[in-house]
């Protein structure tokens, strides 16, 4: 599918206002009984951006989405879409008067509805003539106009996916909600997918939150990511800078292949000692401060082997233990000392498990981030 963008829907709502609209989400906690799925996080979307909330099962993001929607009452904070408070102390705004709309894993299509009737089931109220003219809008923006008479049996994953699309933005809503909408499809669709919810939502210009567990997804499709874990914000930032700049040894490992060696700070504060390796690593970053708890953190893709790592401020004896072929690379593991480090080689480079082999890794690629238990 390509959206024509030339031909989007309406950007403005009945009353006349624009489409995306901002939210505010301030001191959020969900508690069920004594146990506290959200404790206490704040974020702010502005109109027409693309926020995905990212994190493990159980880190509160769909609970946190669900209270957006109003699925689900806050225990205490406050939400605010656009100049409206839907939820704080004393206040819930029922979901179908916040101007939202949701797209589920389950895409809900019904089987014994055409494709035209199941994108305008939700345009209750409006007139024949104003429903028959923003469903065949849609279908043309989702390319679906050709299948406006089929019935949902009729359809493949990836038509049924822009079907729950469709329907979700024909209602003109100022906020989309997505609750890992591609978890049922395989990974090639899922790929394309991805990008074509993300061209949707430009081209329209919704105001999105997005939920996944894929940090696949979060990073090719967001304009900011918001890492959670048990119930509190790790981090929330631009996805390069996520990947670039991690601020916890978790934000490091859940978000790319990293590579996290337990430190401790000696001396100078861009040297830190790790157990089992002779020499200190080196950062081009100072950390904490002496006898700080740290992790060394780098990326797989950042070690380089053999000639390559010579010259660069950390270089280590090391051996071979595994690899394998991902196609564009070698995804080898290697023994340094006490620890396993993961680097990635060009996909034909010639290797055998025990082999002995020098690397490392330049300075600059190297962050000193807060120990996951300190």
């Amino acid at each position: 599918m390509s959206i024509d963008t030339d031909r989007t829907v309406e950007s403005t709502t009945a009353n006349g206002s624009d489409l995306g609209a901002s939210l505010s989400v301030k001191d959020l906690r969900i508690a069920y009984g004594e146990v506290e799925a959200v404790k206490g996080i704040s974020f702010d979307i502005r109109p027409g951006e693309f926020l995905t909330l990212l994190g493990p099962s159980g880190c509160g993001k769909t609970t946190t989405l669900r209270c957006i929607a109003g699925l689900e009452p806050a225990s205490g904070g406050s939400i605010t879409i656009g100049d409206t408070v839907v939820a704080a102390p004393g206040k819930h705004v029922q979901p179908e008067k916040r101007g939202i709309n949701m797209v589920f894993q389950s895409y809900a299509v019904w089987p014994h509805m055409t494709v035209a009737r199941n994108v305008g089931y939700g345009l209750k109220g409006v007139s024949k003539q104003e429903a028959d003219h923003r469903v065949e809008e849609v279908l043309e923006l989702v390319g679906l106009a050709p299948y406006a008479q089929r019935y949902g049996t009729e359809l493949s994953g990836g038509q049924q996916q822009r079907v729950a699309l469709a329907r979700a933005i024909v209602t003109r809503p100022k906020l989309l909600l997505f609750d890992e909408p591609l978890s049922n499809l395989d990974a090639g669709l899922r790929e394309q997918m991805r990008f074509e919810i993300l061209e949707l939502q430009r081209a329209v210009g919704i105001t999105a939150v997005y939920v996944t567990h894929d940090q696949t997804e979060a990073m090719s499709m967001s304009d900011r990511v918001v890492l959670l874990r048990d119930g509190l914000i790790e981090q929330a930032d631009t996805p390069r800078e996520m990947y670039r700049r991690p601020r916890s040894e978790f934000a490091a490992t859940f978000v790319g292949r990293a590579n996290a060696l337990p430190a401790t700070i000696t001396g100078s504060r861009d040297r830190a000692e790790v157990h089992g390796i002779p020499n200190p690593v080196v950062a081009a970053e100072a950390a904490a401060g002496e006898g700080a708890s740290v992790a060394a953190v780098f990326r797989a893709e950042n070690v380089k082997a053999g000639a390559e790592a010579e010259g660069l401020e950390n270089a280590w004896s090391a051996t071979v233990t595994r690899f394998g072929y991902l196609g564009r690379t070698l995804d080898v593991q290697y023994a340094v000392g006490d620890h396993e480090v993961r680097g990635e080689l060009a996909p034909d480079t010639p290797l055998t498990p025990g082999q002995a082999i020098t690397i490392g890794v330049a300075a600059t690629d190297v962050h000193f981030v807060p120990r996951a238990e300190a």
